[in-house]
């Protein structure tokens, strides 16, 4: 990080919040900008420029001189984004962005700006895209949240196409609330606007924020954090008879409550509170539901009441520990374990021309052990079953012939494959085991 930007950050978590007026100089730096282009991956696809981060470091002095250059003097307008889709492991297709090379500098130097400003003000409870936070800590939280605060009732909540529908107007006037810069707000609006390209046909941005690019997460948490984060800890939940909690990870959020009619005026509140910024709610993936120690044992006598949510990939129940006591349960979610078991058997599939060593070396990334959570033990167990006889399925069809039975596929890979585990504890410390004079502390 280069001394400026330092300078900056430090300034930047001074209290009260200052309004900052010159940010072009920290944007343009080209050495800032030369720290953006060593963090890019080479091996990203291009955007509609064709241009790669190989092609782009031939006379990089000079491209990044003449990039500054157009950043001072406004003459800089990002390209529209190239858009690509894929596959989403159920059939359908997913939209991507694909940014010019040149834009994914200047949004990466942008992000690194507006996260060091708005960093010291996001709450506690929002986690996603944020720097030393991690969906495992989101998790971890909710379960220290549904433990040990009393929690009884659950809202599980998703905006409904959030990022597609981030209104430009309320975003830029979101950001002029620290920002009194107006060509640095000027550059970002150009990137709100710079629109789309498919099959060489333009399409206009009127709302959304830019579609694979590097500043979207930041804004989207910026957006999100004066339209559910503030509200929701400095009016709502002053107002609530009992605790109440948010946690957040991008769009996808969980609401915890410790008494039925606060959750239930939340249920209320919360379309009418997104509405006022041109946001809905998801109504297949929002609902109500007991969830707490008071309902361990209890019989689901309210029809229209789930008893399980799901968030971030698992699906919560409540569960109870070998002593009885009430614990959360977690398992990997059946629709999200399908759909990675059909991607990861068409890139198998696609991966026999290249050969043995490429196919595994590929199911060894696909392993890694997100899902390896407390509890999950039996889910973790089942997907590696699954993902080892996709590759022997798959290595049996590299030709006409079958030529591998299970012996010699054990002795090919050995010790190679990782074994699943457990390496994620999210079981919260109890209350009492953190008291003062406990053997704990």
């Amino acid at each position: 990080m280069t001394t400026k930007l330092e300078r900056f950050t430090r300034m930047a978590r001074e209290e009260p919040p200052m309004r900052f007026n010159a940010l072009m100089g920290l944007l343009s730096d080209p050495e800032g900008l030369r720290e953006s282009f060593e963090r890019q991956d080479g091996r990203k696809a291009p955007g509609v420029d064709g241009m790669r981060k190989d092609d782009y470091g031939v006379d990089l002095d000079q491209h990044l001189e003449e990039l500054s250059a157009r950043l001072r003097r406004l003459g800089y307008r990002p390209q529209p984004v190239r858009r690509t889709y894929i596959p989403k492991g159920d059939g359908r297709y997913r939209p991507l962005g694909v940014p010019a090379f040149e834009d994914r500098l200047v949004q990466d130097r942008l992000s690194v700006i507006l996260q060091a400003i708005w960093e010291p003000e996001f709450r506690d409870g929002s986690y996603g895209f944020r720097p030393g936070r991690s969906a495992h800590d989101a998790l971890r939280r909710l379960a220290e949240v549904i433990t040990n605060e009393r929690t009884q009732w659950v809202v599980e909540a998703d905006i409904k196409g959030f990022f597609d529908h981030v209104s430009h107007a309320h975003v830029l006037r979101f950001l002029e609330h620290r920002i009194g810069d107006p060509r640095l707000l000027r550059i970002i609006q150009r990137f709100l606007k710079a629109g789309i390209m498919e099959d060489g046909i333009f399409t206009s941005s009127i709302e959304g924020t830019p579609q694979g690019g590097l500043v979207s997460p930041v804004l989207s948490n910026i957006y999100l954090h004066y339209v559910l984060d503030l509200w929701f800890e400095q009016r709502f939940a002053k107002h609530c008879a009992g605790k109440a909690f948010l946690i957040r990870y991008a769009d996808d959020y969980v609401a915890c409550f410790e008494q039925e009619a606060d959750a239930r005026a939340f249920m209320e509140a919360m379309p009418e509170r997104l509405a006022q910024f041109d946001l809905e709610v998801e109504p297949s993936k929002t609902a109500l539901l007991r969830f707490g120690s008071q309902a361990l044992g209890q019989p689901h006598d309210r029809g229209d009441e789930p008893r399980t949510f799901s968030f971030l990939g698992f699906t919560h129940y409540v569960g109870r520990s070998r002593r009885g006591r009430f614990v959360i349960g977690r398992k990997t979610d059946g629709k999200r374990m399908s759909k990675k078991l059909k991607q990861l058997n068409e890139r198998l599939r696609a991966l026999r021309t290249q050969g043995v060593a490429a196919m595994l070396a590929y199911l060894i990334r696909h392993l890694i052990q997100y899902y390896g959570v407390s509890g999950n033990t039996r889910a973790v167990a089942g997907y590696h079953y699954q993902a080892i006889g996709l590759l022997f399925k798959w290595l049996n069809r590299r030709s006409q012939k079958r030529s591998l039975n299970w012996e010699r596929f054990r002795a090919i890979t050995g010790s190679l494959l990782p074994r699943p585990r457990i390496v994620h504890d999210l079981y919260p410390i109890p209350p009492w085991k953190t008291q003062t004079g406990s053997r704990i502390v």
